[in-house]
This record gives C-alpha cells, sequence and structure tokens, in this order.
C-alpha cells in the first residue's frame, strides 16, 4: 500500500503537466525475443490499473455502431470481468444507464459501486466516457483504448502447434456453439479437477474447502509450461494461503506440497499434450547444447533470428561484518552456462512467437494502437478489425510443424530424437474462434 501511494504521489503531478500537451510519445525496447516493454516507468500502459485509467489516445474515432457495441463489451468487461459471454457484458451496459451516469456524475458519492467492479479505476474511465458520448452526447469523440488478452497465451500457442483439441479448447482457440457461451477457464477446469481429487481422498477431503479460487491455480499452470520449479510453483501456493490469511494456522507447508501435487496432477492430465511438448523441448536442447559452442539459434515466422546464449557468472567471496560470508556477482566470464539455457528455452521459445504473431497482424497497421507482449489496446472502432487481424496472424505462426522446424534449426535430426506427432485440431477453426483475444 505504501508502494502504490507513493507511485500515485509520483503519476498525478506528470499526468497533469502531461494533460497541457496535444500528445506525447512513449519509447519502447525489445529484448531479443522481441517483447516489447514500455521504457518510462510512470504513465505507461504496462502498470497499474489506476495508471492505465488515465491514459488515452492522442487521436479519436466516432464511435460507428460495432464500435459502440465494442466499447460497451468494454464497459461491462471493467465491471463484470472477462469470463462472462460478451453479450451479458453488452446487456449490463445498456440495462444499467442510471448507474453509470450517477457513477460518471459522482464518483466520490457512488464509491462503493465502483469497488465492485473487476477493474475499478478503468471501469471509472469507461463509466465516465460512455457518459459523455453516448449518454449524453457532449463528446463528439471516444478517445479512451479498450483492450483485449490472450486468455492462456502459452498453452494456445503449444496447443495450437500441437493440434491438441483439449488446450485448444479451453484455450478459446475454437468456437463457441452459440452466443450465450462463456469463454473456457483452463485454470478453473484445472482446478475443478484438482478439487475433485483431493474430495475422493478421504485423508485429504478437508483441504478441498480451501481449493475454489483460479488464483491458485493460474500462476501454477501458466508457469510449469515454461519450465518453471517445483520449490517455486510450492512458494507462490504458499504465498497465496498467505494473503489469504490461512497461513500457516490452518495450512501448513506440507498441505502446501499436498495442494500443489493434486494441481500438477491436473495439469498434466487435462493437458498431457502440452507437457510432452515441454518434456521434449527439454530433450531437444540438451542434444544441442551437446552439438554447440556458441548458443541456440532458430527463426520465427516472421524471419527473425532469435540467439539464445547465456554466460556463467563471476563471483567473489567477501567477509561481511554483519552478514558473515557473503557471495556476490561481479560479471560474466567466456564459458557458456548451459545449464541457464537448458531450463530457459522452453519459455524463451514460447516467448519468441508472441512477438512474432503482433509483427505479423500489425506490421501495417495505421491506427492508434498498444501492444504488450500478449494484449493489446485499440479504439472500439478498430476492436473487431485487430482480433481478426491476431486470428490471421497466430494461424500464420502455427502452420506446418513449428516444433519440428526448432529442432532442424538447432541441428538435431529427426533420427536422434523423433518429431512429435499432431493432434485432430484443426488449426483454420481459429479464425472462428470467439474468445482467443478475451
Amino acid at each position: 500500500m505504501v508502494k502504490k501511494s507513493t507511485r500515485t504521489f509520483q503519476l498525478i503531478p506528470l499526468a497533469n503537466r502531461f494533460q497541457r500537451e496535444p500528445r506525447f510519445y512513449l519509447s519502447w525496447s525489445a529484448d531479443y525475443r522481441s517483447r516489447l516493454y514500455p521504457q518510462q516507468s510512470l504513465l505507461q500502459p504496462q502498470s497499474s490499473d489506476h495508471e492505465k485509467s488515465i491514459l488515452t489516445f492522442a487521436d479519436c474515432c466516432k464511435l460507428d455502431k460495432r464500435g459502440e457495441i465494442c466499447a460497451a463489451q468494454a464497459v461491462g468487461a471493467a465491471m463484470l470481468g472477462s469470463k462472462v459471454p460478451f453479450n451479458q457484458r453488452t446487456n449490463w451496459t445498456f440495462d444499467n444507464k442510471q448507474l453509470i451516469k450517477a457513477i460518471a456524475e459522482e464518483p466520490l458519492r457512488m464509491s462503493t459501486q465502483i469497488d465492485q467492479a473487476d477493474e475499478p479505476w478503468q471501469f471509472l474511465q469507461l463509466a465516465m466516457e460512455w457518459n459523455r458520448v453516448v449518454l449524453n452526447t457532449d463528446k463528439y469523440i471516444w478517445d479512451v483504448p479498450i483492450g483485449a488478452d490472450s486468455t492462456a497465451s502459452g498453452l494456445q500457442l503449444i496447443s495450437a502447434m500441437r493440434r491438441d483439441r483439449t488446450g485448444m479448447l479451453y484455450s478459446n482457440l475454437l468456437p463457441i456453439k452459440n452466443i450465450n457461451e462463456a469463454p473456457k477457464d483452463a485454470y478453473s477446469e484445472v482446478l475443478r479437477m484438482a478439487r475433485e481429487a483431493a474430495e475422493s481422498s478421504v485423508e485429504n477431503m478437508w483441504l478441498s474447502k480451501f481449493m475454489h479460487d483460479r488464483k491458485l491455480a493460474k500462476p501454477i499452470l501458466m508457469t510449469a509450461l515454461y519450465n518453471s520449479t517445483d520449490y517455486g510453483n510450492r512458494q507462490s501456493i504458499r504465498d497465496y494461503f498467505i494473503d489469504e490469511g490461512v497461513f500457516p494456522e490452518e495450512i501448513n507447508f506440507n498441505d502446501v506440497v499436498t495442494i500443489y501435487r493434486f494441481l500438477m496432477d491436473a495439469s498434466k492430465k487435462l493437458f498431457a499434450d502440452a507437457f510432452q511438448t515441454i518434456d521434449w523441448i527439454n530433450k531437444l536442447v540438451k542434444i544441442a547444447l551437446n552439438k554447440s559452442d556458441n548458443g541456440l539459434r532458430w527463426t520465427t515466422p516472421t524471419n527473425d533470428i532469435i540467439h539464445l546464449i547465456e554466460f556463467e557468472t563471476k563471483t567473489r567471496r567477501i567477509q561481511c561484518t554483519h552478514l558473515g560470508k557473503v557471495t556476490i556477482g561481479t560479471g560474466y566470464s567466456d564459458l557458456l552456462d548451459k545449464r541457464k539455457m537448458r531450463n530457459s528455452l522452453a519459455a524463451n521459445y514460447i516467448h519468441s512467437y508472441y512477438p512474432s504473431l503482433l509483427k505479423s497482424a500489425f506490421r501495417d497497421w495505421d491506427q492508434p494502437i498498444a501492444l504488450i507482449h500478449d494484449c493489446l489496446k485499440v479504439l472500439p472502432n478498430d476492436m473487431d478489425r485487430a482480433l481478426e487481424r491476431i486470428k490471421k496472424g497466430f494461424v500464420h505462426v502455427c502452420s506446418g510443424d513449428p516444433l519440428a522446424r526448432l529442432a532442424d534449426d538447432l541441428n538435431v535430426s529427426e533420427q536422434v530424437l523423433p518429431r512429435l506427432k499432431q493432434g485432430s485440431g484443426r488449426l483454420i477453426e481459429v479464425l472462428d474462434s470467439a474468445y482467443m483475444f478475451n
């Protein structure tokens, strides 16, 4: 809370100063995988709910009919969250005109209602803009960004590469059957399976009452596909229960280990192909590193060459007055750190594909847009077109057999490491998906 307050005190005067300018620009950096990061510490779109809520595009649009629907969906999503169907988000906005008007015009009096929103500050920003542009029509144009995020980026990519229909289903790559259908939630499904497994065990049945929040499963499944460690995963579960105020009084560390086992077993059972892929990549990198003394290179579908190379850290032991002997880093040696490269290839390979997707989708885009990793922000009139480009770009980067291409790039033949077979999922169905970016 102290950090948030300090940041707010820094942010507001800066925003007031920038508000006098017709526009300002952000500078961005791209790491060696092409993942984009804003270089500013304040007033940038990869930040807190509050900070995002005071940013607008310098360029605007007059809402057309479809743009108004997209804006209404954004208002509803900020209040209800993105786990409800599109039509429910839209209906909430149109059915709550008086509430939105009251919130926009008297936000302090209506603060209790604002606090109920999934993203309170961005909801307030969108409610104010909706009130000015749509309800009161005293503002002619709309300039507030609306966003869409990948629902499970790592799982989406691995599942599409493997044509794993189960993974594609739960990461929302497949079409929905009717407009009232909500997006699938891979994390909630893993949590449900883990809870059922706990309930079937007399010894561990009592733990099931602590396994209802998807936030418990999300970091496990999300990071396990990036080769995270058991230690780190268990710590994230422990930290969750600390935040909930039940550790260590009601849940001890042995219980954390048990819950983690249930979550991992459920993840590997539901998404067997994804975890098989990670195991295959780990075998691949071990073979490749035995043949290479210059790191690992692969080419993305947009012809970017990624060079993964890590060097061992030089260290020095020093004697401190109060801390005793401490090891500090003093730079990098000329020796390759093959262990670090072996542990990081899966994550870095997957992370190189979403920048490739965004580059493929938006290389000639000329409307206002903010792109970060696996999410985007555009004006309401542009959302449909942006999502269509995302889907086409996704099909492009996942076409063929990307994992086989990775093995070829790393000079590992099929005789040395057999290629993984693809399943029955049809990549073309992604073009009709509703919630791929949500």
